[in-house]
């Protein structure tokens, strides 16, 4: 009999003992119990039926602004309920912006989100981060070939390491002009798509290469440059005209396969 007693004193103690290790390790899941809250009471039950109630004292509404910090949102204020707000809005910006959520500060700060208690009057930030590429071309009037670069938006290249080499002449530098050439580019920032035009001086100890083609860049107004494609219409105009009177073809007869491949020969 006393067997009997000590096994079932035993038995119940290892079950108090097992409910007090699973009551230990337990971690409540609250939810806002929006039924049983009141204006200075906010109650939170976890589904093993433990209560939890938050004291608010001299709970008022407080005006939250959202700041979408480059993008757009389409409300931005919102006033709060019990201290919180139940939803928080989605800004909107260009595919090149991904949203990383709304923050206490434009840069840094805590992340928000909709279990936040307000205390005051806030300002919330949105934060994003660029997930898009831009190209930089090289515009290298003669000189070796210099492949395009592509990084990511915002991203700074130094530009120490691209440096074309042209027969006679010494490199001068990157410039966003090509014009004036003037305030050299030494990196360059991937705000857009860019151009950089080289910039040459002549070596004066290096004999330049003798040619009849220059490799400077040429620049005309629109009335010169018009005026050269109508010159050079009117010489094809006439070699055409020659042509076809040499093949005895009637002046303004469509060109022929003939005519294309015997000038190609």
């Amino acid at each position: 009999m006393k067997k009997k007693v000590l096994l079932t004193t035993l038995a119940l103690a290892l079950m108090m003992q097992s409910s007090v290790t699973a009551e230990a390790t337990h971690k409540h899941k609250w939810v806002d119990d929006i039924k049983n809250s009141n204006e200075t009471i906010n109650r939170y039950t976890c589904e093993c039926g433990a209560t939890k109630d938050e004291v608010i004292a001299d709970i008022r509404d407080y005006v939250i602004t959202f700041d979408a910090n480059g993008g757009y949102v389409g409300e931005p204020e919102k006033e709060t309920y019990k201290g919180r707000i139940k939803w928080l809005p989605i800004p909107e910006h260009t595919s090149d912006y991904q949203w990383e959520g709304w923050f206490t500060e434009p840069e840094g700060g805590e992340l928000v989100d909709n279990t936040w208690i307000y205390e005051e009057d806030t300002t919330l930030y949105a934060q994003w981060t660029l997930k898009g590429t831009r190209t930089l071309t090289f515009a290298c009037d003669g000189g070796s070939y210099i492949r395009p670069i592509t990084r990511k938006l915002g991203e700074t290249v130094d530009l120490a390491g691209y440096v074309p080499e042209k027969q006679g002449y010494i490199f001068k530098g990157w410039y966003e002009d090509p014009r004036t050439k003037e305030n050299e580019v030494t990196e360059y920032t991937f705000n857009g798509n860019g151009v950089l035009y080289a910039k040459w001086e002549a070596d004066p100890t290096k004999e330049q290469p003798d040619t009849l083609m220059t490799t400077d860049t040429i620049y005309l107004t629109d009335e010169q440059y018009y005026e050269r494609i109508s010159r050079i219409q009117a010489i094809i105009e006439e070699l055409i005209e020659r042509y076809l009177n040499t093949k005895g073809a009637s002046k303004g007869a469509p060109f022929s396969m003939s005519w294309r491949n015997s000038y190609g020969k």
